[in-house]
């Protein structure tokens, strides 16, 4: 049950109007790339997606410690051309909160969410998937939670990323002896 309010949250929070997109957002996308698999038809690949954390705050982690925490959470869209998973957040830091005996699950100044892909094998190249990430952040020092924020963020693949080169280039003046 408790999952299933989170996930209804979730989607609420997805479809409703978008808070906190201008100048004033706690997270910004910082940036993606392909660090796993190969960026071609019919591949698979995953996504390393970056995100910066504003100093002053923090957001609890996608599996909150703290009760009644909002959990960070990401989602990456999918499109006819490739197929996202859900994403594998980075280990998430420890924070000592005042009133909780355990320290919080926290991501502080920057963190990061590993997302599979799956590219059909008939992809047009590039392939631009449409993100959003949902936080509640968290001022540092009176660790007063603000209102749920979200941020939309465009990821763009093209052909090739991280594929082995096909021509390796070779030394610059090869010397004979």
């Amino acid at each position: 049950m408790k999952n299933l309010f989170g996930l209804l949250a979730f989607l609420t929070f997805t479809s409703a109007s978008v808070f906190g997109q201008g100048a004033n957002t706690v997270v910004t996308f910082d940036s993606a790339k392909v660090t796993a698999g190969h960026a071609l038809p019919g591949s698979n690949a995953v996504l390393t997606i970056s995100f910066q954390v504003q100093p002053g705050y923090y957001l609890h982690a996608n599996r909150p410690s703290v009760a009644r925490a909002t959990p960070t959470q990401m989602q990456l869209g999918t499109t006819p051309a490739a197929r996202s998973f859900p994403p594998v957040y980075s280990a998430p830091g420890q924070k000592t909160i005042p009133g909780n005996p355990m320290p919080a699950s926290v991501y502080e100044s920057a963190f990061t969410a590993l997302v599979p892909v799956v590219i059909a094998p008939n992809a047009q190249f590039p392939i631009t998937f449409v993100g959003i990430i949902a936080y509640s952040p968290v001022n540092e020092k009176n660790h007063a939670a603000g209102r749920v924020e979200q941020v939309r963020f465009n990821v763009t693949i093209p052909r090739g990323t991280n594929a082995p080169p096909t021509n390796p280039k070779a030394t610059a003046n090869p010397t004979k002896k």
